[in-house]
């Protein structure tokens, strides 16, 4: 059994391939189903965010083709403008992987809390769709641990740091001061609602929030003194405020180039900032080519979130050293699960020992009486498993040895038990 992890992230793809290959958490049910069961893998967790796309596999062989297929198909796109932007990692590679992404160290933002959750909400999707089981279940939950050992244990979350506070830092930066200024907020989910937050707190005179869903906007609304308005009310809105930030998760443009010409008109030159952190995005790149209006998305934070890695490099060093110590028990683990299939052959061996023994002697224990019988056969079974357990103790420790293959090999040679189980892929 071998995990496999094939993904891309903010560091490999820019935006407009990410959102390509986005899994709203609607979809996730039948992508999951789609990779256990047409595609054949023990096991699957799916982590999509708006910096990442990746898919995590338990298999009994060592191909990742059926993980290419799935997503070229899943997402209409061709594999071969896929694969420059890819990464893949196999075993231990990808609870190394994992492990820095739970952490916050592979993200855009450094240290950020939000990954967290979605690194939950992904292991409990797949174990809602019975797709998370023992290799994937193991890996992501610590995942969990060390990203929380990470956070407790050093300052790499200290403070508040997400895509948001950095979208709200890059408003800051176009006006220099955000206090007076009138903000529009596209979308009422976990997002927008420390967007909102963290606009509050830097001084707006005004905030207006617009969803497809106006009662969520009213309740996002209420909570930070602020106006929700219906989304069809969003062309007078775009043409009130100074500045706008869309997080929904709408599958296309929410935001195209012929309203914002209309309401460049009603703005009468007054420049509109937008800023698009929606993956997949929310306006459309060409708005930048009209006259006055500057788009920003979420690619163009890099600038902004630059000094914070610098800032943290202390940090990532003391949370590497903790996800070392975490990926070396969790390899331990790993390793002895490959003992199975040759621990459970030597249990099976010593059974059919045991059997062949109690046959050989049936004539000479006739005369025993059933207690006695039960008897004998409990003494002859607590004897081989004394004799068993030293040998089994050895077995997962040769299984986390460079030479394990050799030592096991030996082993099996040993009890006449055959060569190890052919591997498939």
């Amino acid at each position: 059994m071998h995990i496999l992890a094939l993904g891309l992230n903010h560091t490999t793809a820019p935006v407009e391939i990410r959102e390509k290959l986005a899994f709203p958490e609607s979809v996730l049910p039948q992508a999951l189903k789609e990779l256990t069961g047409r595609y054949g893998l023990r096991e699957a967790a799916i982590l999509s965010t708006c910096n990442r796309a990746e898919i995590y596999a338990a298999s009994d062989g060592e191909s990742q083709e059926g993980l290419w297929h799935f997503l070229s198909e899943a997402h209409g796109v061709d594999q071969q403008q896929l694969q420059p932007h890819f990464y893949q990692h196999r075993d231990g590679e990808v609870a190394s992987h994992l492990f820095r992404v739970a952490c916050g160290i592979d993200s855009l933002v450094i240290g950020e809390s939000q990954i967290m959750a979605q690194v939950r909400t992904a292991l409990e999707a797949a174990q809602h769709n019975g797709a998370a089981r023992l290799q994937i279940n193991e890996l992501f939950q610590r995942s969990l641990h060390v990203g929380k050992r990470a956070r407790s244990e050093t300052e790499i979350g200290h403070g508040r740091l997400s895509i948001s506070t950095a979208a709200v830092e890059l408003a800051g930066q176009v006006f220099d001061r955000l206090e007076g200024r009138q903000a529009l907020l596209l979308g009422a989910g976990e997002m927008a609602e420390l967007t909102a937050q963290y606009l509050v707190e830097s001084g707006i005179s005004k905030l207006l929030v617009v969803n497809r869903t106006l009662e969520r906007a009213q309740d996002l609304a209420r909570r930070f003194q602020g106006e929700a308005l219906p989304f069809d009310q969003m062309p007078s809105a775009l043409a009130a405020v100074d500045i706008v930030i869309s997080s929904t998760s709408a599958p296309g443009f929410v935001i195209l180039p012929p309203a914002i010409q209309l309401v460049m008109r009603q703005r009468r030159g007054r420049p509109l900032f937008l800023i698009d952190i929606a993956v997949p995005r929310d306006i459309d790149p060409a708005v930048k080519q009209l006259d006055n209006v500057f788009l920003f998305d979420i690619d163009d934070l890099e600038q902004v979130v630059r000094a914070n890695r610098q800032d943290r490099e202390r940090e990532i060093l003391k949370v590497q050293a903790l996800i070392d110590e975490e990926l070396q028990h969790f390899l331990h683990w790993f390793n002895a699960q490959g003992t199975g299939p040759l621990i459970q052959s030597l249990h099976q061996r010593a059974e059919q020992l045991r059997q062949a023994e109690l046959e050989r002697w049936s004539a000479k224990l006739g005369h025993l009486s059933e207690p006695d019988r039960q008897l004998v056969e409990g003494l002859l079974r607590g004897y081989a498993n004394k004799m068993l357990h030293q040998p089994l103790v050895q077995i997962r420790e040769f299984a986390n040895t460079e030479d394990g293959h050799l030592r096991l090999d030996t082993v099996r040679r040993l009890f006449g038990l055959g060569g190890p189980p052919e591997q498939k892929g």
